[in-house]
């Protein structure tokens, strides 16, 4: 029984943890289709037109989706510096450098069992902090690859080809584009495993520290005491 209650996360923060997760699922989706298409298969001849151009349907999902969660980190990384209330820019940054409490919250991710920093004035664990750093980069990383490639081809576009001659050192760094799309690629599996090791942290400490970490996200409280 919860017997007192913490706000930790605001509205703000809450729509845009699941913007993230909403447009991370459909990126993944969409990512997958247009390297490989698998689905909306037809026989050709047998449809119209407008019915048939499934890669540009998915791939505009797929840049709808890019735009909202580059709305969503850039958003986030306002509240994380200049928010009065959410401004945890220094804890994801910096936190995970604390070795001292690694042992004891790995301990609590892998035995359910609780680790004895909950109490600790902080947001975040070190793995969490770590986890959400490396979350940063690779959403930025991901951002301007993924920018470079839908830039890459298409000089229609007001503004497109500032956007292709600022990024070209990108391009170059990469040693081309044919690499630049590779590591878009493999940014995506980072995303996946993040997800998936992010969901089962996230019930470890629930069940560990029986705080409502789970249902925070959705309630905006956690508990701090039973």
């Amino acid at each position: 029984m919860c017997l007192k209650k913490k706000y930790e996360w605001t509205v703000g923060i809450r729509v845009l943890h699941w913007l993230t997760f909403l447009s991370i699922g459909v990126l993944v989706f969409t990512g997958f289709y247009i390297a490989n298409p698998f689905w909306f298969t037809h026989t050709p001849g047998t449809k119209e037109a407008y019915d048939t151009f499934s890669m540009a349907n998915v791939r505009f999902i797929h840049f709808v989706a890019a735009y909202i969660f580059i709305f969503a980190i850039i958003l986030r990384l306002y509240y994380a510096f200049f928010s009065r209330f959410d401004a945890d820019w220094k804890e994801f940054m910096f936190r995970w450098l604390n070795i001292g409490e690694w042992i004891s919250t790995l301990k609590n991710y892998l035995t359910f069992k609780p680790y004895g920093v909950e109490g600790l004035k902080s947001k975040y664990n070190p793995v969490q902090s770590l986890a959400y750093f490396a979350f940063i980069l690779a959403s930025v990383l991901q951002i301007i690859t993924g920018i470079v490639l839908y830039t890459m081809n298409d000089n229609s576009i007001r503004g497109v080809a500032f956007v292709q001659k600022l990024l070209f050192p990108v391009v170059q760094l990469f040693g081309g584009y044919p690499n630049i799309r590779i590591a878009h690629h493999l940014l995506m599996w980072f995303f996946i495993i993040f997800v998936i090791a992010h969901v089962y942290m996230v019930i470890a400490h629930d069940i560990g520290e029986k705080n409502g970490s789970l249902s925070s996200m959705f309630t905006g409280y956690k508990c701090e005491d039973e």
